[in-house]
Order: structure tokens, then C-alpha cells, then sequence
């Protein structure tokens, strides 16, 4: 508790304040990991697109703003797992997320944009990149967040395209509505 203080700025007593414990501290942060990306994942489809548009949107979105979250999400992953009751909102908001994004997978492969895949597996690994992304970027990257979401939405969405597919298409699309 006194190197979260110093590190936010408070006097340990101050932090105590609001948290009286390490583990109130946890559970706050658990209780906010996937407000951001439900937040992105909802605004991304409610601004139309293809789906492979909103696919790129979402890992560069949900990469930039891992990468800039103070603490390891793995970590929080990790946390929930030790009390799955406890922690039962985290892990039903979890759960919707991997569905809305398996909804965009689902609308581009029945559309012939997307080439056939599993739409739930595409999903968590999507999901899985993204927060697997934080992880060398917590180590010392000189990469700034935007890029290496950029990097990473490429070749998931380019791995993703029908045959037929272009990433400069999709990439066109991003441009014209970001």
C-alpha cells in the first residue's frame, strides 16, 4: 500500500482513506477492466463499417488503451480466477465482450468479407493478442501505444480477409473514420 501511494501521489494514510485494504484496491481495478474495451466494442459497432473496419478499430483501440493502463491486466485475469463467485460481474462482462466481438467476426464471414473461422475462438484470440501485446510492452518498448496497436490490428484483420480481401481497403476505411 505505501508504494501504490507514492506511486499516485497520496500519503499512505490518504489511500487508506479510500481503499482499507490491498485487496479493496484489487477488487476495485477488477470491477473496471473490461469498462473500457465494452465501452470501444460498443461504440465501434454503433458507428456502422465493415466488419473488418470495426475489427481493426477494436485491436488497435483495445491495444493502445492496454498499453496504457498502470497495471497488468493478466494480473487482474489472474486475481478473478482465485474467486470466480467474488468476481462474478468481471467474468459475465468478459463474457459479453467475447460475444460482441464473435458478433462482428459472425456478420464478416457471413457477409464473404471474413474467411470462414470459428467466430468465438477468432474472438478470444483476438482478445488474447491484445492483452498478450501488453505484456513486452510493460517490459521497456520504445513503441508508442498507437503503433504497436496498428502493427497488431493489421495482421489480425489481414489474417482475417477472405481471399479476395485487401488490407489497403480496410485500412482506406479506418482512415475515412477515425
Amino acid at each position: 500500500m505505501s508504494r501504490l501511494a507514492a506511486h499516485v501521489g497520496l500519503k499512505q494514510s490518504s489511500l487508506y482513506y479510500y481503499f482499507p485494504n490491498r485487496e479493496a484496491v484489487i477488487a476495485a481495478l477488477v470491477a473496471r477492466a473490461n469498462v473500457i474495451p465494452l465501452e470501444l466494442i460498443g461504440g465501434i459497432v454503433a458507428g456502422g463499417g465493415s466488419a473488418a473496419a470495426q475489427l481493426y478499430r477494436f485491436v488497435r483501440g483495445d491495444v493502445e488503451a492496454l498499453c496504457s493502463l498502470p497495471f497488468d491486466i493478466n494480473e487482474i485475469h489472474r486475481v478473478a480466477m482465485r474467486d470466480r463467485e467474488r468476481f462474478a460481474t468481471y467474468w459475465s462482462e468478459r463474457s459479453l465482450l467475447e460475444r460482441r466481438l464473435a458478433a462482428v467476426v459472425r456478420r464478416g464471414v457471413r457477409e464473404g468479407e471474413l474467411r470462414p473461422v470459428d467466430a468465438h475462438l477468432t474472438a478470444l484470440t483476438i482478445m488474447a493478442n491484445d492483452e498478450g501485446v501488453q505484456n513486452w510492452y510493460r517490459l521497456g518498448s520504445k513503441r508508442r501505444p498507437s503503433a504497436i496497436g496498428e502493427a497488431l490490428a493489421t495482421t489480425v484483420v489481414g489474417g482475417l480477409l477472405a481471399a479476395d480481401g485487401s488490407i489497403g481497403k480496410v485500412l482506406a476505411e479506418v482512415s475515412t473514420s477515425y
